[in-house]
């Protein structure tokens, strides 16, 4: 069962892999076998993912399959999800103004990046890949259609916009400036105090929704002793706290966009989020001595075409009674999604007074030992 949300394809949730079984069951004498093994049919599976900032585009294809056997192990052999690649051609073409200008080539290399846990196979894995830096970088005004031919004569393809690269579209914390500290707390005499800091943008051409994310750097340290005398080792952390999704109204641009950020959420992520341990402690930030400021935070923006947008509508977590969802797809002649994205910010944000102080001595971070850089505060590392 199939239908149609913003002009494409959205299947029933099943059909991706088209494992399900056929069930005859014959009365004769002749025979009590069973056949429980479906048709095969090889389907491509295509994803990609354009970033016109990013000097290296790269494009997963990969194809479902059908054996004999427990699939669990079938699908850890590499041959049974990837293609050989003589019988692949792979490009991408630029099209503006519906004209077909550039063409980019897809080769193939091996990666080593997978997750090893999981049913497929790894760490290694296939994918494609087109050089898009300097003189072949991408056109964020023209929009790209991906050409897949199989054996010579399967025909798979997609076409999406891009995403306008858009500098200075944040408005708060404002970029450009050295010296900016973000406010999670208002400690006072007798109780403290959790502000809404709000995070502002300009919607970007191209943009069907965002996805704001602050990302927070410390350093932890390890000790020998619980006096913190002898150091064992070190090493940088980041922590990704999600502020929330904004879906603009229309994807012409420059829009006026903004999201609240509870402070309080700043000091409970932590909190859940790490290991309270006397043997542990924190340093938040880096010390920018000719700023005079800690550099702990960056706010980031990831932002989504429409195609990229209804993939991730359609695959959030089910909260309702019915948990069937669509499977959503916009490969022509196969399943998957050819989209694009790109990534924004502010980097380097600083700290207030009064969040340091209360992620020193709060009930719930107290005993996470956090501390700043900054040698000329109260709550110095130093």
């Amino acid at each position: 069962m199939q239908k149609k949300m913003n002009g494409h394809l959205i299947f029933k949730s099943g059909t991706v892999f088209l494992l399900a079984a056929i069930f005859t069951l014959g009365f004769t004498r002749c025979t009590t076998e069973v056949d429980l093994t479906a048709p095969y049919v090889s389907v491509p599976v295509v994803f990609g993912l354009l970033d016109a900032k990013a000097d290296t585009q790269w494009v997963r294809i990969n194809r479902t399959w059908l054996g004999d056997g427990d699939q669990t192990l079938v699908a850890l052999i590499p041959d049974s999800s990837e293609y050989e690649t003589s019988r692949l051609t792979t490009r991408f073409v630029e099209v503006v103004n519906d004209i077909d200008t550039r063409v980019f080539e897809l080769k193939d290399t091996i990666l080593q990046n997978k997750e090893e846990d999981g049913v497929f196979f790894a760490p290694e894995h296939k994918a494609y890949y087109a050089p898009t830096r300097a003189n072949e970088s991408l056109n964020p005004d023209a929009h790209y259609r991906l050409e897949i031919v199989i054996d010579d004569s399967v025909n798979v393809s997609a076409e999406t916009n891009m995403i306008a690269v858009s500098v200075g579209n944040i408005q708060q914390p404002p970029a450009g400036l050295n010296n900016v500290k973000l406010n999670f707390a208002n400690v006072g005499p007798s109780q403290v105090t959790y502000p809404n800091y709000p995070f502002k943008w300009l919607s970007t051409s191209g943009a069907s929704r965002y996805d704001a994310v602050l990302r927070v750097h410390f350093i932890e340290h390890y000790w020998a002793d619980d006096f913190h005398t002898v150091l064992d080792s070190s090493r940088d952390r980041t922590i990704e706290m999600s502020i929330g999704t904004v879906d603009p109204p229309g994807t012409s641009g420059n829009q006026e966009l903004e999201k609240l950020f509870d402070g309080q959420t700043f000091f409970t992520t932590l909190n859940s989020r790490l290991e309270k341990n006397i043997r542990i402690t924190r340093e938040l930030g880096v010390w920018d001595a000719d700023s005079q400021i800690a550099r702990a935070f960056d706010f980031l923006l990831i932002v989504a075409n429409e195609e990229l947008a209804i993939y991730l509508d359609v695959n959030a977590p089910v909260t309702g009674i019915i948990q069937e969802r669509p499977e959503y797809s916009n490969i022509n002649g196969g399943l998957g999604l050819w989209a694009s994205r790109t990534t924004q910010g502010v980097f380097g944000l600083g700290y207030s007074t009064d969040t340091i102080e209360h992620l020193q001595e709060g009930d719930d971070t107290a005993e996470l030992n956090f501390c700043t850089p900054n040698p000329f505060s109260d709550y110095t590392c130093q």
